[in-house]
């Protein structure tokens, strides 16, 4: 976040010197407040639309997590079912779901928490959980089907 923020101010800063050299003709010249005033609207409108990036981004993996959990607890059902029924398979399969979920709930807290390049990692970290959780699901539906 903070190299878009540099970039946008140094492009800010670029244009401001460009009109500014192009202005010979009667042309009102740029002053320096003016590149200021201008680099901080560049630079708030970049912070407003990282932080709908990342709203949006926790929209979706909420919605994509709560699908997933409330498939995953009618299997997770049937697994402790078959598991207390001595099958160690479906304990197995009832511990990875498991294990599997409390870590896309962990990624979640992490992007809800974290910015700038910390956030880049952690919203991957994010869709790689719940990527993990839908085969997980996935295997584990095709485990018990029988």
């Amino acid at each position: 976040m903070k190299r878009t923020l540099a970039v946008l101010f140094v492009l800010a800063a670029l244009g401001a010197l460009a009109l500014a050299g192009c202005g010979d003709n009667g042309e009102k010249k740029v002053t320096a407040e003016q590149v200021k005033k201008e680099s901080k609207e560049a630079v708030d409108t970049a912070v407003v639309y990282t932080k709908q990036t990342q709203e949006e981004l926790m929209a979706k993996a909420r919605a994509q997590y709560q699908e997933l959990e409330k498939e995953t607890s009618q299997l997770m059902d049937k697994a402790k079912e078959k598991a207390a029924a001595g099958q160690d398979k479906a304990k197995e399969v009832l511990a990875d779901l498991e294990a599997k979920q409390a870590t896309v709930r962990e990624k979640l807290e992490a992007v809800q928490t974290s910015s700038g390049k910390a956030w880049e990692k952690a919203k991957v970290e994010l869709e790689e959980a719940i990527q993990n959780l839908k085969e997980a699901y996935q295997k584990a539906r095709a485990e018990l089907a029988g």
